[in-house]
């Protein structure tokens, strides 16, 4: 077994353990309506360590997979992959302020918070592309090949959907922005998984 199959499972895992704390945190704090909350709040809750051991998660799984692919000199895939890794990881540090909460009464960790998820928002699906686009050519498998560059369609989708939700809440403020996240975190997450497993059976 080498290291890197071994990183490559490792950034699996740790994406389907960073998706099932948040299932879990649906029953777990049902006071947080995921119809207008965002994950994050999670983390203000009675158990609010949870929601900060999952984005810790995801930080490791994007770190593991950089770690997987990198190859010296250092390019831009991996180098990306620890940069997102850095705004999962300070997304987790930094607990959000209440949704509700006046912009000019932000504390600094909400500032914070909003600054590293909003940085691994927009890059993900960049770093998706580059990722696949790089890493297409020296998979063994034909058909994995093919799949790859077709895989940045999925973070894509889910940001662009996402932006166009944020977008329109700020004119209809009934708009159920909290499902259009988990749809959003459901994306980033399925192609870390499986990007990983492609890359570890390759």
């Amino acid at each position: 077994m080498t290291s890197s199959y071994s990183l490559e499972l490792t950034s699996a895992a740790a994406a389907v353990l960073w998706l099932i704390l948040i299932l879990l945190l649906h029953f777990i704090e049902p006071e947080f309506d995921p119809r207008t909350r965002m994950i994050s709040e999670y983390a203000r809750g009675p158990r609010g360590w949870i929601m900060r051991f999952a984005f810790f998660c995801m930080a490791l799984s994007c770190g593991a997979l950089g770690a997987a692919i990198w190859k010296p000199p250092l390019s831009l895939s991996p180098a990306l992959l620890v940069i997102c890794g850095v705004g999962f990881a300070g997304a987790g540090i930094f607990v959000t302020d209440p949704v509700s909460l006046a912009q000019k009464a932000q504390t600094r960790s909400g500032m914070l918070h909003v600054l590293f998820s909003f940085a691994v928002i927009v890059i993900f699906p960049i770093m998706a592309t580059v990722v696949d686009s790089g890493k297409a050519g020296s998979v063994a498998s034909i058909r994995a090949r093919h799949w790859l560059p077709a895989l940045s369609a999925l973070p894509w989708s889910g940001f662009l959907i996402f932006m166009g939700a944020a977008l329109i809440s700020g004119r209809r403020p009934r708009t159920p922005l909290g499902y259009f996240e988990r749809l959003l975190v459901l994306a980033y997450s399925l192609w870390l998984m499986m990007v990983a497993l492609i890359l570890a059976g390759a």
